[in-house]
Order: structure tokens, then C-alpha cells, then sequence
């Protein structure tokens, strides 16, 4: 586990060009969403002395008094905006995991990297989406019956008198979801890798089968991701540290930098997720290796036999060969005429 987690941090290391490019694309892609609501918010707070609070955090409560400025409903523009960002989410992972696996896994190919990156996110696309909506489904059926049997265990609990009897119900159901939901995730991670290597075709066999090497190698598969988390949560309290600590960005100069910083937090998350990848391919790769082709001595066909002794064409026999005519048996020349009876 520890070994797969280095070799995927370093297969990163090894990979600037992905970070980078992977950071670009999602740049690109959240402008989808973002530029509409970051248009109306600019509409409603150029002027408005309440804009201040928000360059410190994000306010629901301002955010909510902009309905009453504005016919728009806040709440159904965040929904689609949300929806909007799935979408792009879902579309995006699947392309891109396709380049991070072929990258990965083609790291002495030396044709271009762009050329790798594209073959691979190609190649797999509509593979990779079929896997990604066949884990959504299974997720969700299973958060959904997982969260209905734990809150009918502990139920007791949170209606009991300790008091703090609720919050520990509660906090049992939500990591019961979380790990049933990283269960579907990882899977799906898994099943992905097993299709780049296999090649395979058949998304509900590569599905499930990566949920049962997950089940298998449930503490390597957990470990690792929560390896990468543990990093992840660093970085996050990091930039938590910067917000809190930082004067309130009020200057296009605290400004730009305030951005800069974010869009290094969001490098190192690329990162971590590019070094998760790696580290998954690499533990697959040892707990479930390619089996070993065993290649007999080759057969050679019938036009290629050696001659057998037996059955090759013997000399021709005497016995068995063309005889000369025999005088009695040749067809005899034709006899002389009768002749004539004479008088003795």
C-alpha cells in the first residue's frame, strides 16, 4: 500500500505537462458555469455597500437579499449552475481520465504527450461514461439503503436523553454514507483502470469486478485514497490559514493575489488527484497482474511436416512396375489369309 502510494506521488512528479494541462482544461470548463453567476452578482453588487462582506466569505444571507433586487431566483440559478457544473464534472472526469491512464501507463512512449493524452481520452470516453453512470446509479441505491438501515439503528440513540446522543447518531449515519459512496467511487477508479489495461468492452463485467478487488483489498484500496486525502486536508488547511490570516482583498492587488493563491491550491489538488490515479495503477498492477501468456513450440502445418520414412513415395517395385509384352498375351499381328485347299 505504502509503495503503490509513493510510485503514484512520484509518477506525478515525473508528469508536469499533465498537472498542467489537466489544470488548464478544468479552467476552461468552470467558465461554463461560473461566468453567468459572476455576470449577475456583478449586476447586483457593483454598487451596493454590502459587496464588502463578500470579498471576505461567501454569505448566504447576502446572497439570499439580492431576490429582493432582482427577479431572478437565487436559489433556482445556484441549482442550475450546480447542475450545469455535474454535468461538465462527469463529461470532463471521463475524458481526462482516459489521458491520465494512457500517460500513466505509457510513461517509455515517446511520441508527443498531447498525442498520448488525446489517444487515450479518445479511446476511452464513452467507456469511461458508461462506468461513470453505472457507479452513480449503484451509489445512490446503495447511500440510499445504507442511510435508511443506519438510521433505523440508531434511532434509539438519537432519541435518547444523553444529550449528545443526536449528534452521534447523525455522525454515524453520514460516515456510513461517506464510506459506502467512497466504496462506489474507488470502484469506479478501479474499473476504469482494469479497462485501459484489458481494453475490455464489457462495462457491467469491468464494474463489478473492480467493486469485488475493492471489497478484496478494501484496506489497500481505502488506505490509499485516504493517504491522498490526508495530504489534501493539508493543503486545504493551508489555504484556510492564508484566508484567515490575509488582509481582506479590497485591492486589484489583493486581489490577484488571493487568486493566485487559490489557483495553486487547486494545482495541488490536480496533483494529489493524478498521484491517486497512479498510485490505484500501480496496486491493481501488483494484486491483479496480467496472467502470464505461456507460448508452446510452434506446430508447423501439414505443408511443413517433415517427410515420414513410412509414408513418403517409394521407388518403384519390379513386381509393381510396367512388364514387357508378353508374346502370348501381346496382341498378335494379323495371320496370313487362308489358302486354299490343294489336292493332297
Amino acid at each position: 500500500m505504502f509503495s503503490s502510494l509513493a510510485n503514484g506521488l512520484r509518477a506525478a512528479a515525473r508528469q508536469p505537462k499533465l498537472v498542467a494541462f489537466i489544470w488548464a482544461a478544468y479552467f476552461v470548463l468552470s467558465l461554463v458555469p461560473v461566468l453567468p453567476g459572476l455576470a449577475w452578482l456583478r449586476a447586483g453588487l457593483d454598487f451596493s455597500p454590502a459587496a464588502a462582506d463578500a470579498l471576505k466569505r461567501f454569505d448566504f444571507g447576502l446572497l439570499y437579499d439580492l431576490r429582493n433586487y432582482d427577479r431572478t431566483s437565487t436559489f433556482q440559478m445556484l441549482a442550475m449552475t450546480m447542475a450545469v457544473a455535474g454535468m461538465v464534472a462527469v463529461v470532463g472526469s471521463a475524458f481526462v481520465m482516459g489521458g491520465i491512464l494512457e500517460v500513466l501507463g505509457g510513461a517509455d512512449d515517446r511520441r508527443m504527450f498531447m498525442h498520448r493524452f488525446a489517444r487515450g481520452a479518445g479511446h476511452f470516453f464513452w467507456r469511461f461514461v458508461r462506468l461513470a453512470i453505472t457507479a452513480g446509479v449503484c451509489a445512490v441505491l446503495a447511500t440510499g439503503v445504507v442511510a435508511a438501515l443506519v438510521g433505523a439503528v440508531t434511532a434509539p440513540l438519537g432519541k435518547s436523553e444523553w444529550e449528545p446522543g443526536g449528534y452521534l447518531a447523525g455522525l454515524l449515519v453520514v460516515l456510513s454514507v461517506a464510506g459506502t459512496a467512497a466504496l462506489f467511487l474507488l470502484a469506479l477508479d478501479y474499473a476504469r483502470i482494469r479497462v485501459a489495461r484489458d481494453d475490455s468492452r464489457k462495462m457491467l463485467r469491468a464494474y463489478f469486478g473492480a467493486l469485488g478487488f475493492v471489497v478484496r483489498h478494501l484496506v489497500g484500496a481505502y488506505g490509499i485514497a485516504l493517504g491522498i486525502v490526508a495530504i489534501l486536508a493539508g493543503v486545504g488547511l493551508l489555504y484556510v490559514a492564508y484566508e484567515t490570516n490575509s488582509p481582506v482583498a479590497s485591492t486589484s492587488a489583493l486581489i490577484a493575489v488571493l487568486f493566485v493563491f487559490q489557483q495553486v491550491t487547486v494545482v495541488a489538488r490536480v496533483f494529489l488527484r493524478v498521484s491517486l490515479v497512479g498510485a490505484e495503477q500501480a496496486y491493481f498492477a501488483r494484486m491483479s497482474p496480467v496472467p502470464a501468456m505461456v507460448i508452446g513450440p510452434a506446430v508447423p502445418s501439414d505443408a511443413e511436416q517433415p517427410a515420414v520414412p513410412g509414408d513418403a513415395e517409394q521407388p518403384a517395385v519390379p513386381g509393381d512396375a510396367q512388364q514387357p509384352a508378353v508374346p502370348g498375351d501381346a496382341e498378335q499381328s494379323a495371320a496370313p489369309p487362308d489358302r486354299p485347299a490343294t489336292d493332297s
